[in-house]
């Protein structure tokens, strides 16, 4: 009996490879248990994540398709990060998605797929739903490499990343890819193939940014050829992106775009939806009318700070917590936590974004397993879990669960890899800590100086939409457009109530006069038609008269001006108002004209030229003759004449931001009427001393509310 029971105990203290006692029932229990919830967790990715995937096109695949289609169709991207132009030419592709948009995205988005662009959009889709689950499956066989976990149990932990997955396939989003470039980066530096790891996390740099910031790991790990290949490679993608697509939209990217998606000036600033720092910070501190009208405290100068604050320490605490790798495990440890730390640094984390944190549960998990106890691990996997769980609607806005679980997780591998330290955070490290939060607090405020001058202009609208702008004054009435989920809508505000106009589809620009009755809108299918509709009778009917886009009337509604577009090439086109069909060609192409504007004696005042750097010309009716209104400084965009012909406004850019500027022509002499880090453009003339203008100041890029402001005489 003796004998018998050593002999079990020793069975029993066997270790298999699994890290589990391999000479008794629990081993086989717990792989029972394993593959048991593997395959319900493979029906739910399979039933809620890719089939619904594989049978609807879904956002944001779209906006990579339309992107890489227009390129394939040699049409240029320099308009791209125009919601409205974007939106247009998804129309005329006749992609069946409601809504597009390409904001905040580089360039080199539209590659991956441009192989694609010629299928059917969802065709494409399905082509690269399956190239994802090849990434997927080799971003896990890289992993199973480089741990000791079995394929099990990577796949678990893969799988246990359920939400991001399902949304990742649902969208037809990159983020399976980056991931596995990732992984690939991670192999290759554990080969000791270093240049190679750059240049790996440089290509999916070149998708999404934050991959870039793997250059603060590389340096802080004195791992020189690493960088050097994250900055070689960069630089060469960059000079392929440039060559590609052209340096304008990656003038407008670096210039207009970057600075407002680093604020986490996007799509819905203020929703805690987002679960970042940026976007909880913006919620509580920061008003803003119609998005964020009951903030916790209105304090740009306290959202500045603790904007700051975390930043600087999610950041400092991985430089504290870290050390040069000579600890065993060091580096896996570290490449595990930095994960972690791009999410939270991020302005604005979708839920696909965590894809890349299965990096860190199977690499993190497998490395806790080697150098800890099995309670921590177990809190890793939960706290991953959380970070990646679905939480019920209210819910998850209020916990914050990816947020609170990332940044649990990001301190445990911290803690982990600080356990063996005597860490002691000496004067200096204080004193850097504190300068850079000084200069990123700083930072954080001047894009909020001004933020709330056209708060107090905003007109009454009890619209719902994400975006308003083309506003008109009409007859008592203001006529605008407005982007809602289903299409761009046609509405009419007048004495505080908001209706929309009869038109079922897109319409995406308008014109009118104070003094006339009919509006001209642009109502766009497979191609932007000029239909009119009278507004002052009980039943109005939109009616066809031309085909253009961009429809302008002259102030005493006498003349009405269009733009025609074929492949990137512009042509603009006068006629009377009361005989459209007879519209005359006036400008053929050269320059390429951006907007146009129709004084009352039939001249055109357009902006022509390069996306980044438009000017402002005029075109006289009578002689056709171009001139350049060289007198006009800087890029120029957006003009529109007022009623008595006596004062020109329009936007000029100023610091990568649209301001709108009124100029008396007599004169020269120029009012500037914003001063925000925001756009203020579209401006129309309500009468000789009032405009009204779009703003997205506050607001998210592009996204605008509508704004009435009075000169000063």
């Amino acid at each position: 009996m003796k004998g018998n029971t050593m002999s079990g105990e020793a069975t029993l203290n066997i270790v298999g490879p699994d890290g589990l006692r391999s000479g008794s029932r629990w081993p086989q229990s717990v792989a029972i248990a394993e593959w048991l919830l593997l395959i319900a967790l493979l029906g739910i990715f399979a039933g809620r994540g890719f089939l619904p995937a594989w049978r609807t096109l879904n956002t944001d695949f779209p906006n990579y398709y339309l992107a890489a289609s227009l390129y394939y169709r040699g049409i240029p991207l320099d308009r791209v990060y125009e919601w409205t132009w974007f939106q247009r030419q998804k129309d005329y592709l006749g992609i069946p998605q409601p809504l597009v948009g390409f904001i905040p995205n580089p360039p080199m988005c539209a590659l991956p797929v441009l192989p694609f662009s010629l299928l059917s959009p969802l065709a494409a889709k399905r082509a690269w739903l399956t190239l994802n689950l090849g990434f997927l499956l080799l971003a896990l066989g890289l992993l199973h490499r480089v741990t000791k976990l079995p394929w099990r149990r990577a796949a678990l932990l893969s799988l246990l990343c359920i939400v991001p997955l399902r949304a990742n396939f649902l969208c037809g989003q990159y983020y399976v890819l980056i991931l596995l470039l990732i992984c690939a980066a991670y192999y290759c530096s554990c080969l000791n193939h270093r240049l190679t790891s750059g240049l790996l996390l440089s290509a999916a740099a070149s998708l999404k940014f934050f991959p870039a910031l793997f250059l603060i790991l590389f340096i802080r790990r004195r791992d020189w050829r690493s960088a050097g290949g994250l900055i070689l490679g960069t630089v060469a993608l960059t000079a392929i992106s440039v060559a590609v697509f052209g340096l304008e939209v990656h003038r407008i990217l670096l210039t207009e775009v970057l600075p407002r998606a680093l604020r986490g000036e996007l799509v819905g600033p203020y929703s805690l939806v987002w679960n970042s720092f940026t976007a909880l910070w913006h919620h509580l501190f920061l008003f803003e009318p119609e998005l964020n009208p009951r903030p916790l405290l209105d304090s740009p100068v306290l959202y500045a700070l603790t904007q700051a604050i975390t930043g600087a320490g999610v950041l400092f605490g991985f430089l504290w917590a870290t050390s040069d790798g000579s600890k065993k495990g060091g580096k896996a440890l570290e490449w595990s936590a930095f994960v972690p730390l791009l999410l939270l640094s991020s302005s604005m984390p979708a839920s696909y974004h965590y894809c890349i944190l299965i990096f860190t549960a199977v690499v993190g998990a497998d490395e806790l397993l080697k150098i800890t106890d099995k309670r921590k691990v177990l809190a890793f996997i939960l706290l991953f879990s959380m970070a990646c769980a679905p939480v019920p609607g209210r819910i998850g806005t209020l916990l914050l669960p990816r947020l609170v679980g990332t940044l649990a997780l990001y301190v445990l591998l911290l803690q982990t890899l600080a356990s063996d330290k005597n860490i002691r955070i000496g004067k200096k490290w204080v004193a850097v800590a504190v300068l850079a939060t000084a200069v990123l607090a700083i930072s954080n405020l001047r894009p909020l100086k001004n933020r709330t001058e056209d708060f107090r202009r905003r007109l009454s609208n009890a619209s719902t939409g994400y975006s308003a702008g083309n506003p008109v004054a009409m007859g008592g009435r203001v006529i605008f457009t407005e982007m809602f989920e289903e299409k761009y809508a046609a509405m009419a505000l007048e004495n505080h109530r908001v209706q929309a106009l009869p038109f079922s589809g897109d319409v995406l620009s308008l014109a009118g006069s104070e003094r006339g009755a009919v509006g001209y809108f642009e109502y766009v299918t497979r191609q932007s038609s000029i239909m009119q509709l009278p507004l002052g009778t009980s039943n109005p009917m939109p009616e066809y008269i031309a085909e253009g886009e961009q429809p302008k009337i002259s102030p005493d509604g006498r003349w009405l001006a269009f733009i025609r577009e074929e492949y990137g090439r512009t042509t603009v086109w006068l006629s009377e108002a009361q005989s459209p069909t007879a519209a005359q060609l006036i400008i053929n192409g050269a320059p390429s004209i951006l907007d146009v504007s129709v004084t009352s004696e039939g001249d055109l005042i357009a902006a022509a030229g390069a996306v980044n750097g438009p000017h402002l010309i005029i075109v006289r009716r009578s002689t056709g003759v171009v001139e350049h209104l060289s007198e006009i400084a800087g890029p120029a965009r957006y003009p529109s004449i007022s009623p008595d012909g006596k004062r020109l406004a329009f936007s000029r850019r100023k610091w990568g931001s649209w301001q709108l500027v009124v100029r008396e022509l007599a004169t020269g002499v120029e009012q500037r009427l914003t001063h925000t880090a925001c756009n203020a453009t579209l401006p129309s003339w309500e009468d000789p001393h009032t405009l009204l203008y779009a703003s997205d100041c506050g607001r998210g890029l592009g996204l605008s509310a509508l704004a009435r402001v009075a000169l000063q005489d």
